[in-house]
């Protein structure tokens, strides 16, 4: 019969988790740091292929915008909390524009402490409109409420969806109270300001002028130029 190894207890807190300041109150104990950060980066509900996106690993190399958007980036991660705009990172498709706001929010998760959430927004759109069915269990206050008070949001894809009167609705409502409250917002968008060569839609078109106009106010803009990352690596694998 094998006999089993103790655990080893912390010697600061004694396996309690936290520690008594002298005023009386409690703060966790460093041996729960790990646990802590692991449950802030599961409660931000990061999609499982961006679990692993940080500054470090997001390719600049192209051009000057990436590395301009990165610079950004970093500047943003290194003067958190006290910052007082979000991000609007624009550009076509596959030149890292995701990678690069879920990079900020894993890296403000994990040395800063702050709480997130990302979102995609045609995932948040599905979930509203499911609620609307007889015996839904949620409704929209209900599922719209932590993406409205999270501290910092990155919402992905915004005017992925077809516009509607009912889409820049909920657009705006979201936007607007994380406006009022002071919380800041990172968002990605393949929809520019000016339409592109075949003639596409602008931001606007999609989104509507008083979203458009309320993200002027609440975030610094981001452009990126560069090739579509994937269809290079698409190319190449198969060259």
């Amino acid at each position: 019969m094998s006999e089993s190894v103790p655990t080893e207890t912390c010697p600061l807190c004694h396996g309690f988790g936290r520690l008594e300041r002298p005023n009386g109150t409690t703060v966790a104990c460093q041996c729960r740091a790990g646990e802590i950060a692991e449950a802030r980066r599961s409660a931000a509900r990061i999609p499982e292929r961006y679990r692993n996106c940080r500054l470090q690993n997001f390719k600049d190399l192209q051009n000057d915008s990436l590395k301009k958007a990165k610079a950004v980036a970093k500047r943003f991660v290194d003067h958190w909390p006290a910052i007082d705009a979000g991000l609007l990172i624009t550009g076509p498709v596959g030149v890292g524009k995701t990678h690069l706001a879920v990079a900020i929010l894993n890296e403000l998760v994990d040395s800063k402490g702050a709480t997130a959430l990302f979102c995609d927004f045609s995932d948040l759109l599905d979930r509203i409109q499911a609620s609307f069915g007889k015996g839904s269990e949620e409704n929209q206050d209900d599922i719209v409420a932590p993406y409205r008070d999270a501290q910092l949001l990155v919402l992905d894809e915004l005017g992925a969806r077809r516009p509607s009167d009912w889409v820049r609705e909920v657009l705006y409502g979201l936007l607007n109270t994380r406006y009022n409250r002071g919380r800041l917002t990172i968002l990605t968008t393949n929809f520019g300001d000016e339409p592109d060569g075949r003639g596409g839609e602008t931001l606007e078109m999609r989104v509507g002028p008083p979203v458009r106009s309320r993200l002027y106010e609440m975030c610094q803009l981001v452009a990126i130029e560069a090739e579509d990352f994937r269809k290079k690596h698409r190319a190449k694998a198969f060259g």
